[in-house]
């Protein structure tokens, strides 16, 4: 199973220098959408041969590498990084078939995709800090050119501030990383990067709460939590359609899985030192950007402010010290990736036919592309947990499981929820429903418009079924998450 599991990592990588000696458009999208449907079902492969009742990584594999400093080919997944696999693979599928008609240097859009998929699988299941902190940092080069060439007016300011406060939380996730692995050769007399060594290493609480730290920023940045958070609205109005999607899928994931990976387990204590501050920070990111995407009238601004309120949630519900609290925030994780892609698309089909994505520009869209206008209502109803859909699963377990410690932060948490379906319902009034707003020039221009053609629905299929069938039966996928949950509690 180590072998699918490199395979699927790294079969992207092959495909990508394949685009770039072909140079074939046709090529490009052809092998790009064939590369992904293959790591997906390698994906779904070892989902179903996953055994969470073992508790212990799985599917993994582990090679020398750079023996004088204790660095390994070391990989795995446990039942948070299965989960995570699995929707990130997805989530490249829908990328690619959504792309499917993109025309401007398609050779080249197609391999940045492959790289970052890579980039992405690597990081949730990599079990060797080096190799983990070599694919968390690669993926800012895909990404920075897939901003910077593919996005909209402010493209290039966009990318940049990316890079910049993403590189800035990397230096710190370095200097954590070195910390440990030093603190580490002391303790044994051998130099190490390996996961498993460092965390069950007995650090001091003094050790504990500056590496936590170290760790945290780097994990902070990429969450986003406030106040690190000025990058994404930014970068998700810029972006290109599928470009969004990736980055609140899969890359906002990487900053609440590292907390759950390394800081939870490797820094007991000062994780729990450290709850006041990561509930504040959370409570506001989680008020403060519904309050923000409320005053929103830009559609995609209005979508990222939503997803920075929606991972206050996960952070607050990570360091609840509750079996419960903390599926449902690797529930969250999941449930956010499907909503968030499902709405950036959402937004991105009204742009690709009214090149606006201002409220003040639309309204009473439902009567012109009424199939849009019901996978939009259906992708914010997961967004804001209603039931029988992923996100009310994720958000019940949330609320449950912070209650039965913190009842103050549950109920803060809970009126974030509630804005969260204020800002969605407000979004759909204006773009959908409102037409008292609409000019007759814009009846007319409006009354030709296209609705949803065949690679549109197989991509918002392929999200909005996946968010049913975790929303109506999840109890296969808490199974998956509670693998995580008793190793991080030792149950």
């Amino acid at each position: 199973m180590g072998v699918l599991l490199t395979v699927a990592i790294f079969l992207p990588l092959v495909s990508a220098l394949l685009v770039a000696i072909v140079r074939n458009s046709a090529f490009s999208r052809v092998i790009s959408i064939a590369t992904s449907v293959v790591v997906f079902l390698i994906a779904v492969y070892l989902g179903f041969n996953f055994d969470w009742n073992n508790p212990s990584f799985q599917h993994t594999i582990k090679l020398p590498w750079i023996q004088p400093l204790g660095i390994s080919f070391s990989l795995g997944l446990d039942g948070m990084g299965m989960a995570l696999f699995l929707l990130t693979a997805l989530m490249f599928v829908v990328a690619f078939v959504w792309s499917v008609k993109i025309e401007d240097r398609p050779n080249l859009y197609h391999a940045l995709f492959l790289l970052l998929e890579t980039a992405c699988l690597g990081v949730f299941s990599a079990l060797d800090l080096f190799l983990f902190y070599l694919f968390w940092e690669f993926m800012l080069i895909p990404m920075y050119f897939i901003i910077g060439f593919w996005g909209h007016e402010r493209k290039v300011y966009a990318a940049n501030k990316f890079f910049v406060y993403t590189f800035f939380g990397s230096i710190f996730l370095l200097l954590g990383i070195a910390s440990v692995v030093i603190y580490g050769y002391i303790v044994s007399g051998s130099v190490s990067f390996d996961y498993f060594f460092l965390k069950n290493i007995q650090y001091p609480l003094w050790i504990q709460l500056v590496a936590f730290l170290l760790f945290g920023l780097g994990f902070a940045v990429k969450v986003p939590m406030w106040p690190f958070h000025t990058w994404l609205p930014d970068a998700h109005v810029e972006a290109p359609t599928a470009g969004s999607v990736i980055l609140a899928a899969v890359l906002l994931k990487m900053g609440t899985y590292g907390f759950v990976r390394y800081s939870l387990p490797m820094f007991p204590e000062a994780s729990k030192y450290y709850v006041p501050l990561i509930f504040f920070l959370s409570v506001v990111a989680i008020i403060y950007a519904a309050m923000m995407a409320i005053a929103q009238t830009h559609i995609k601004r209005l979508i990222a402010y939503s997803s920075i309120s929606h991972m206050g949630l996960v952070t607050l519900a990570t360091f609840a010290s509750d079996w419960n609290a903390l599926n449902g925030a690797i529930y969250m994780m999941v449930a956010h990736g499907l909503s968030s892609a499902a709405l950036f698309m959402s937004a991105g089909f009204i742009y690709d036919r009214i090149h606006s994505y201002h409220m003040d520009d639309l309204g009473g869209l439902a009567r012109y592309i009424p199939n849009l206008a019901i996978v939009f209502m259906l992708s914010g109803l997961v967004g804001i947990g209603f039931p029988g859909l992923a996100g009310f699963v994720a958000e019940f377990l949330i609320l449950l499981g912070t209650y039965k410690n913190y009842p103050v932060w549950a109920f803060v948490a809970g009126v974030g929820m509630v804005l969260g379906a204020a800002y969605f319902l407000y979004m759909y009034k204006r773009v959908m429903l409102e037409e008292e707003t609409i000019s007759d020039y814009r009846r007319e221009k409006w009354s030709h418009l296209k609705d949803l053609e065949l690679h549109h629905w197989i991509a918002f299929v392929l999200v909005l079924a996946s968010s049913v069938l975790l929303g109506i039966y999840p109890l296969p996928f808490v199974k998956l998450m509670e693998h995580t949950t008793r190793m991080v509690f030792g149950g």
